[in-house]
């Protein structure tokens, strides 16, 4: 049931980070078009640093899952690749999901509508429930990367490598529909390019 449910929400997130990905190209494309400056504006750019390193967390995990069912890793560079992910791309999540909770906060006291409090009351809880979970974990997954040897290091680059490269595809295909969409382009403009 356990692995159920992390298939799950890898899945969860893997759409999360489109659609990330895809709100801040439109939010970009809104700020450019009203020539908006300031916290606003990096505000929507730290969502597409949101949605890059969503993906490729969720991306590390799938590869380095497959690789290793398929016989292609061990369980050690398995172990090795999760504890990188979780240290690197973990903390990524959390600086930039600090940012769009402060950015979502800062919406819902403008609108003061129920959706707008929604979304900054779900931020709040996502990025608190992020921070105590790296803090809980930070100390196992530093040991398993200090106790790594040179093949997890190696094997791991390549699947770092690969999951940033597709993460890239990814979320930069999702931010320039957003942004389009924001720019008023249709989509047989789009869809030209």
């Amino acid at each position: 049931m356990a692995d159920v449910l992390s298939v799950l929400l890898l899945i969860v997130m893997f759409f999360l980070s489109i659609w990330n990905a895809y709100a801040s190209g439109f939010n970009i494309g809104m700020v450019r078009r009203n020539n908006v400056r300031g916290f606003m504006e990096y505000a929507a750019y730290s969502g597409v640093g949101l949605a890059f390193a969503g993906m490729t967390y969720v991306l590390i995990i799938a590869i380095s899952a497959a690789a290793y069912l398929f016989s292609y890793i061990g369980i050690s560079t398995v172990n090795y690749a999760l504890s990188l992910d979780f240290l690197v791309f973990g903390l990524l999540i959390i600086g930039f999901g600090i940012m769009i909770t402060i950015q979502s906060i800062i919406t819902a006291y403008q609108r003061r509508n129920f959706w707008s409090i929604l979304v900054a009351g779900y931020n709040i809880f996502a990025v608190a429930f992020d921070i105590v979970m790296y803090a809980e974990s930070f100390n196992q997954a530093a040991s398993v990367i200090k106790a790594g040897n040179s093949r997890n290091r190696g094997n791991t680059s390549v699947i770092v490598i690969l999951a940033v490269l597709v993460a890239f595809l990814i979320v930069h295909a999702a931010y320039k529909y957003g942004m389009d969409k924001a720019m008023g382009k249709t989509n047989a403009q789009v869809s030209m390019r």
